[in-house]
């Protein structure tokens, strides 16, 4: 030992020698066997960990969207307490007035044909009382009573603009990445962007427009009711459709029971352009089409556009079903395996058919 290791010695200190710093150091590093395997281990705990992240993720976006539902089917009967009928949306154009006349006709002192849709009867009740406030203020003006029209007329009159574009929490499902405001809805694009509701009106089982030139609506056909209501005041057997303010839907007519009856249910936006939040031709869907049909996913805009019968059923992006608040306000999971004439009872307010949630 050297003199000046002595000294640290001395001092308490321990000095290793160059062959004991040899013998310390010798295998101790990771071979690249060993740095393979456990770079495989990690790799395998991240494939095992990353779907159960994901799958929280998934419930609690659920859970939020479950919520949504649960305040619409409140703000829903909140509305109809007040009102004696549950809220409704004003058709578009005078022409498809076919009910007692002239209810909506400006010249006869109605509100206009505005395109109003139910959601907004139901702002106050979802916080949104400045929100309902300008709506009705607008549409009370000169300019609301027209038939409605993008370029300034009804509720796409002007200063509504901004108003169009807003996308409450309170009516965007969290699973659905489309539910924002775009350019794709079909009376309003090119021209304004406007939101879009996750969560549609329950217009009940009946079918849409058939044509018989289309292989796969031949397909489909005898899974609704007729008739084709939606731009009538007769035969919808829902709650909620554009022409529903001629004959306002009140709950005594839930003959079916308020607990097997739909609602309000789930909407993907990017697969229906007939999704404009606040407006009267966005704001439903029917039972008819089954549940979760998924017929242009992936394809091109105007196919969705064009083929619109297809498109305004109910469906969402939570594995394996929908879910819908019903008329008494709870909310369930409706699963995809669910039969589909089990299905439409449940979408009928007074069909008197035997059904069950379970």
């Amino acid at each position: 030992m050297g003199a000046r290791n002595q000294r640290f010695a001395r001092r308490g200190f321990t000095v290793d020698t160059k062959q004991q710093k040899r013998d310390r150091f010798s295998g101790k590093g990771f071979t690249l066997v060993e740095l393979l395997v456990v770079i495989a281990i990690i790799g395998v705990l991240v494939a095992l960990l990353l779907p159960a992240v994901q799958a929280a993720r998934e419930a609690a976006r659920r859970m939020t969207c479950s919520n949504n539902l649960k305040n619409i089917g409140l703000a829903i009967l909140n509305y109809t307490d007040a009102r004696g009928n549950l809220p409704y949306s004003h058709t578009m154009w005078g022409w498809q007035e076919t009910g007692p006349g002239g209810y909506l006709d400006s010249t006869k002192g109605g509100p206009g044909y505005t395109g109003k849709g139910w959601i907004v009867d139901i702002l106050p009740q979802l916080d949104q009382q400045a929100m309902s406030d300008l709506i009705q203020s607008e549409l009370a003006t000169l300019a609301g009573k027209s038939n409605f029209d993008t370029r300034g007329r009804g509720i796409g009159v002007k200063p509504l603009r901004d108003v169009m574009t807003n996308q409450l929490p309170v009516i965007t499902c969290p699973s659905d990445p489309s539910a924002v405001p775009n350019f794709d809805q079909f009376h309003w694009r090119t021209q304004h962007q406007t939101a879009v509701t996750s969560y549609k009106g329950v217009m009940g089982d009946n079918e849409l427009w058939p044509d018989d030139g289309n292989e796969l609506y031949n397909a489909l056909t005898g899974f609704g009711s007729a008739p084709d209501c939606h731009n009538n005041s007769e035969g919808c057997n829902g709650l909620f459709w554009r022409m529903a303010y001629l004959k306002p839907i009140a709950l005594r007519q839930i003959t079916d029971g308020m607990s097997n009856t739909y609602m309000v249910g789930e909407a993907v936006a990017s697969q229906d352009h007939h999704g404009a939040a606040y407006f009267a031709d966005g704001d439903w869907a029917v039972c008819s089409l089954p549940l979760n049909f998924f017929n242009v996913e992936g394809q091109s805009p105007d196919k969705i556009s064009d083929e619109w019968y297809f498109q305004r059923g109910f469906r969402s992006l939570h594995p394996s079903g929908v879910q819908f608040v019903y008329a008494d306000g709870s909310v369930h999971f409706v699963s995809d395996g669910i039969e589909h004439n089990t299905y439409r009872a449940f979408a009928t307010r007074d069909g008197e058919e035997v059904v069950s949630s379970d």
